[in-house]
C-alpha cells in the first residue's frame, strides 16, 4: 500500500535508514517486514503482529519529521479521523503510538491490490458499469465519512485502493485521511496551517472550486472529487488539466467541464461516448456551486443505482430522483429512462394527490414579464421562425474545428486556458465580425456560462441557432443549457428550457412540465406560461399546481384566484384544502394568529357546494 503525501520542505531521511528497520519490532508488537512505500511525509511497511501472526501495514513518521509542528499535526489528524470510522470502503486503523526515538506510527490493514491511478494508468477509459460500481464503492466509504463528521478533502485515485474479495473482484477502499477535517471544526483541526512548510492543501486536479477558493468545506467537496475520478474513468483524463496549477484552480471554478465524447476522442482518437445518463449524474457531481451538486452521497448513490440497473435492462422503470430536483437525466434509445414522477412532494399540500392532465381554464394569465424577457434573452421570436430547421436528431455532436486566426478561435484558445473574461472581451472588441458569426457566438456563451453569467449565456447561444441552426447538436452547448436550466435564476432557467424545448429535448419538456405543477413557486408560476408558450399545458398537472398557488401565493387576492381556478378544473380532490382555506391563520409579524383567508372564504365555500354536485 503506497503512500501518496506530498513533498514537503523537510529533509526525509534516506532509503537506507528507511531499509535498515526491516526486522525490527516496534512498540513490542509489529515486526516490519517489507518497505512498501515512501513519501514525503515518512514510510509505508509491510508488517506483522508478532503474537497473533496478523499482517498489517504500519506507516511510519520519522522523529526528523515528527519533530515539525505541521506534520506531526496531519499524522496525528489521519489517526484520529480514520479511529472514527469503521466502513468497509476505508481502510480500517488498530493502532497509532509514539516510539522511543520520538517517531509516530499508525497501524492499519493490509491492502493486497492497487491503486485506482494504477488501474487508471492501465485501463482506462473504463467501461460505464465498471466505472459506476468503483464510483459507488468510494461514495458509500465517503458517505460513512461525511455522517461521522469528517471531510476528507483530498479525494484522488491515488488515495483509493482496489482490492479483491469474496464477493466481488473490484472493491475500492478510501486512504489517506492526512488533511482530513471536522465539519463542525472540532477536535481534528488545532489550528495549524496545513498549507505551510510546503505541505500540499488537497490536489488541484481534483479540488472543488470552494476549496481551491479557500472558502469552508462540507461533505459536497468530497463528492465533487468523486465526480472528477468518475470523469477521468470514463474518459481517461480529468475534466480539467494544466501545466500550471493556478490554472487548474481557475479552470475548477470558471469553466463547464467538456462533454465526454469530446475529451473519449482526444484519447481514443476516434469517436466514442458515454451513455447521457451515465454522464448527467457525473456532470451534477461537477457543478460549479455546492447546492447545485448532490446533497450527500447517499443521494449520488440512488442515482448511480438507478443508472446501473438501466445499463443492465433498459426497460427498467424503478425509482429515481425527480429531473428537476435531484437530476436531470438524459433518455437515450440505447438507455430509456422512467419518465419523472408527476405531481407534488410528498408533505406538499398536494400530496397524495394523482396526477391529472386537463387544460387550464379560461382566464389564466399570460406570461409573466419575466419570461417574456427570458425568452427574449433566448432569441425566441427568431427561434420560432427557425423551429422547422432546427436538427430533430437531439444527439450531440462535435462542431468543425474553428480557425486559431479569429476572434472565434482566438477565444476558445482563452476558454481552454481557463480565461473566459478575456474571451469574451476578444469577441467584444470585434463585434461587428462576430455579430453574424455564429461560431463566435457560441463562444461567447461558453465563456458567460464559464463566469456563470447565465442569461448572457443563452442569448449567445441562441444567436448562435439562429444563425447556424447545426448549431444546436454541439455538445458543449448542450450540457452549459442543461446546467443553466437548474439555474437558481429563474429567468434564465427558462430561457434555457426553452432553447432546448425548441431542438427537440425530451428531457427538457418533461420539467418545464413539472415545474409547471412543483414546489417552487418562482419557477412553478413561469413554468406554467412557459408552458403554454411551448404547446405543453395539456400535460401540466394543473390541480397540483393550483393547490400549491392556494398554499404559497403572497396576498388573498392572489390565492382567490387560485381558488377560482381549482372551481374551473372540476376535480373532487380539490374540495379538502378548499375546506380548510377559510381557516388559515397567519404565522408571524401583525397576521401572527389571525385569519389571513377572509376575502376568499366565500369563493372557496361556493367552489366547495359547486364540485361537490359535480359529476
Amino acid at each position: 500500500m503506497p503512500s501518496t503525501e506530498p513533498k514537503t520542505e523537510v529533509q526525509a531521511p534516506d532509503e537506507g535508514e528507511d531499509l535498515a528497520r526491516l526486522g525490527q519490532v516496534i512498540d513490542g508488537r509489529y515486526r516490519l517486514d517489507k518497505l512498501l512505500g515512501r513519501g514525503g511525509m515518512g514510510v509505508v511497511y509491510r508488517a506483522e503482529h508478532v503474537a497473533i501472526r496478523r499482517p498489517l501495514a504500519v506507516k511510519l513518521l520519522h522523529p526528523t519529521l515528527a519533530a515539525v509542528p505541521e506534520l506531526r499535526s496531519r499524522f496525528e489528524r489521519e489517526a484520529i479521523a480514520i479511529g472514527r470510522i469503521d466502513h468497509p470502503n476505508c481502510v480500517g486503523v488498530s493502532d497509532f503510538g509514539k516510539l522511543d526515538d520520538g517517531s509516530l506510527f499508525l497501524v492499519m490493514d493490509l491492502l493486497d491490490g492497487s491503486s485506482l491511478g494504477e488501474l487508471m494508468d492501465l485501463e482506462a477509459p473504463l467501461a460505464p458499469e465498471r466505472a459506476l460500481r468503483l464510483l459507488r464503492h468510494v461514495l458509500a466509504g465517503l458517505g460513512h465519512v461525511h455522517q461521522a463528521g469528517i471531510v476528507h478533502r483530498d479525494v484522488k485515485p491515488e488515495n483509493v485502493y482496489i482490492v479483491s474479495t469474496e464477493t466481488e473482484p473490484e472493491f475500492a477502499k478510501i486512504l489517506d485521511f492526512g488533511i482530513a477535517k471536522m465539519i463542525d471544526g472540532g477536535e481534528i483541526d488545532d489550528g495549524l496551517r496545513l498549507t505551510q512548510a510546503g505541505v500540499a492543501f488537497g490536489t488541484p486536479v481534483y479540488m472543488s472550486p470552494e476549496q481551491a477558493l479557500g472558502n469552508p468545506l462540507d461533505g459536497r467537496s468530497d463528492l465533487y472529487g468523486a465526480s472528477v475520478m468518475a470523469y477521468e474513468m470514463l474518459t481517461g483524463r480529468p475534466p480539467f488539466w494544466a501545466d500550471d496549477k493556478l490554472e487548474i484552480l481557475s479552470m475548477h471554478t470558471t469553466r463547464p467541464p467538456p462533454p465526454m465524447a469530446e475529451t473519449l476522442s482526444r484519447v481514443k482518437g476516434q469517436p466514442a461516448s458515454v451513455p447521457p445518463a451515465v454522464e448527467d449524474i457525473v456532470r451534477k457531481g461537477l457543478a460549479k456551486r455546492r447546492e447545485e451538486r448532490w446533497t450527500t452521497a447517499g443521494e449520488y448513490i440512488a442515482a448511480v443505482d438507478h443508472v446501473l440497473q438501466l445499463l443492465a435492462d433498459p426497460t427498467y422503470h424503478g425509482p429515481r430522483a425527480s429531473s428537476t430536483g435531484a437530476v436531470g437525466l438524459t433518455p437515450t434509445p440505447a438507455v430509456e429512462l422512467a419518465p419523472p414522477p408527476s405531481g407534488p412532494a410528498p408533505g406538499s399540500p398536494a400530496h397524495g394527490l394523482a396526477a391529472v392532465a386537463v387544460p387550464p381554464p379560461l382566464g389564466r394569465p399570460g406570461p409573466s414579464l419575466h419570461v417574456i424577457a427570458g425568452l427574449a434573452l433566448a432569441g425566441a421570436a427568431a427561434l420560432g421562425v427557425l423551429l422547422a430547421l432546427l436538427l430533430r436528431d437531439p444527439a450531440p455532436r462535435a462542431q468543425p474545428a474553428i480557425d486559431p486566426s479569429t476572434p472565434a478561435g482566438q477565444a476558445a484558445a482563452l476558454l481552454e486556458r481557463g480565461k473566459p473574461g478575456e474571451a469574451i472581451k476578444a469577441i467584444e472588441a470585434a463585434r461587428k465580425e462576430t455579430a453574424d458569426d455564429p461560431a463566435a457566438q457560441l463562444q461567447l456563451g461558453h465563456a458567460y456560462q464559464a463566469q456563470r453569467k447565465n442569461a448572457q449565456a443563452v442569448a449567445a447561444y441562441g444567436r448562435a441557432i439562429e444563425l447556424d441552426p447545426t448549431r444546436a447538436a454541439d455538445a458543449q452547448l448542450r450540457a452549459a443549457l442543461r446546467t443553466i436550466s437548474q439555474d437558481t435564476d429563474v429567468e434564465a432557467a427558462m430561457a434555457a428550457l426553452t432553447l432546448r424545448v425548441k431542438f427537440d429535448d425530451g428531457e427538457a419538456r418533461r420539467a418545464v412540465i413539472e415545474l409547471a405543477a412543483g414546489p417552487d413557486l418562482a419557477k412553478r408560476r413561469a413554468a406554467a406560461a412557459l408552458s403554454e408558450t411551448l404547446g405543453l399545458s395539456r400535460e401540466v398537472d394543473w390541480l397540483a399546481s393550483y393547490l400549491y398557488d392556494l398554499e404559497q401565493r403572497d396576498t388573498c387576492a392572489q390565492r382567490k384566484e387560485a381558488v377560482a381556478k381549482l372551481r374551473a378544473l372540476g376535480d373532487k380532490r380539490a374540495i379538502p384544502p378548499l375546506e380548510q382555506a377559510p381557516f388559515r391563520k397567519g404565522k408571524v409579524g401583525k397576521w401572527k394568529g389571525k385569519n389571513v383567508n377572509d376575502c376568499l372564504a366565500e369563493d372557496a365555500r361556493a367552489a366547495v357546494t359547486f364540485l361537490s354536485s359535480a359529476p
